[in-house]
């Protein structure tokens, strides 16, 4: 077949083994564009050539790879050392995947083994947290599981501000932002300090006030935080409660004193206050 015989979209189709819609798609998007349309009828032809890169194209698409990135490489069959580089890309970015997905049948596996155990009711109680002179960090951090990146930051820059953890220690986390953010959030981290020290642009002495708090407690890994603030949450609206103030993790036993999961200890605290009547019954 000569280099340069053009051939309908229907012969290319099945030399190609790329569906009609599949290439005026790809067309469209500039992946694999033919070699002529008719002006009039829009009837398109192809290259016998740009069948080498229809294989391509193909291949790549059975990899997982998106529209836009095929057509970035749609481009690169001729050039072995770009080929060996979006390869290896891809098949980092596989590696990747297959170890969330693998983390994912964890959980559904943790989930199927708790299916026949009835859930455990959280108890909840109203308890007052004292006043402490704290060391405080708060930065915006990319997702709330990312919270350990400030705890590194935290005890280097309270060395540096010639402070010193209280012992034994009250540490907790402070979520600030006024709803569940999915990026982007609001944390603040603290630790109780044997004395008060110098603020410094990274940490901050902070007398903290003494603040009522609904507490939940949470044994054992972070994976049921959720659930725990939930049960924590509904209780106080069942009370009559009001909520006052962020949510706050008190960590009793952290990873930093145990890295066994299994002894974690967090009391999950919601602040609270009574709530006031409504405006129209108030005396």
């Amino acid at each position: 077949m000569p280099d340069d015989h053009l051939l309908s979209i229907g012969e290319f189709s099945r030399l190609s083994r790329l569906s009609v819609r599949m290439l005026r798609y790809y067309d469209a998007h500039g992946v694999l564009s033919p070699a002529r349309v008719d002006p009039a009828s829009g009837y398109r032809t192809y290259s016998a050539r740009a069948l080498r890169t229809a294989d391509w194209v193909r291949t790549l698409r059975d990899l997982g790879m998106g529209v836009a990135e095929l057509t970035a490489c749609a481009g690169l069959v001729d050039d072995p050392a770009a080929v060996r580089a979006v390869l290896e890309a891809q098949r980092g970015r596989l590696v990747r995947e297959a170890a969330a997905a693998l983390a994912r049948v964890g959980d559904v596996d943790r989930l199927l083994a708790t299916l026949d155990v009835p859930a455990a009711a959280v108890p909840v109680t109203v308890r007052r947290l004292p006043a402490r002179t704290v060391a405080s960090l708060r930065a915006t951090i990319p997702t709330y599981a990312d919270e350990g990146v400030l705890w590194q930051r935290l005890y280097p820059a309270l060395a540096a501000a010639g402070g010193r953890p209280a012992a034994p220690g009250w540490t907790a986390a402070v979520l600030h932002d006024p709803e569940f953010r999915e990026h982007d959030v609001d944390v603040e981290v603290l630790c109780e300090v044997a004395s008060p020290f110098a603020s410094t642009d990274e940490v901050r002495c902070v007398e903290r006030p003494g603040q009522d708090v609904a507490v939940g407690v949470l044994r054992g890994p972070y994976d049921a935080i959720g659930a725990t603030v939930g049960a924590v949450g509904a209780w106080v609206a069942e009370q009559g409660l009001a909520f006052d103030g962020p949510l706050l993790d008190v960590y009793v036993v952290a990873p930093a004193q145990d890295p066994e999961p299994a002894h974690w200890i967090t009391e999950v605290c919601v602040p609270v206050t009574p709530a006031r009547p409504p405006a129209d019954q108030e005396s």
